[in-house]
């Protein structure tokens, strides 16, 4: 999402550049009339745009750091050991931590459910 919100506003700049480029050679090839002050304020008013649009978005992420919601990752998510990504109920080894386990086997039984086996000395 930030590339995406970096290249849109670097293509925004880049054509903001070329409008101004084109009106600076429009006016350059002209003598200065009524349609040459047109092209100047045009030109002003498109260059301002950018400046306020620039600006808000500067305030915008100065609002977002004063809730300070950028300080600390999000809580992880409540994992819940009751069922696999696939939707199968999980057996685990009663009394033994897994986490703690040298040697883990993991198979399915008749059932469908997916059983989880300490095989092997606990880690002390």
């Amino acid at each position: 999402m930030q590339s995406l919100r970096n290249f849109i506003h670097y293509l925004f700049s880049v054509l903001l550049w070329i409008l101004f480029g084109y009106y600076w050679y429009v006016v350059s090839g002209r003598r200065i009339s009524l349609a040459t002050f047109q092209a100047v304020i045009i030109l002003a008013i498109v260059s301002l745009l950018g400046l306020l649009a620039t600006a808000l978005w500067v305030q915008h992420n100065k609002r977002i750091a004063r809730r300070n919601r950028r300080a600390a990752p999000p809580a992880p998510p409540v994992e819940s050991h009751e069922r696999d990504y696939l939707g199968r109920p999980v057996v685990l080894a009663d009394g033994v931590d897994i986490r703690q386990a040298r040697v883990i086997s993991i198979n399915l039984d008749p059932d469908g459910n997916k059983v989880y086996a300490v095989s092997g000395a606990v880690k002390a």
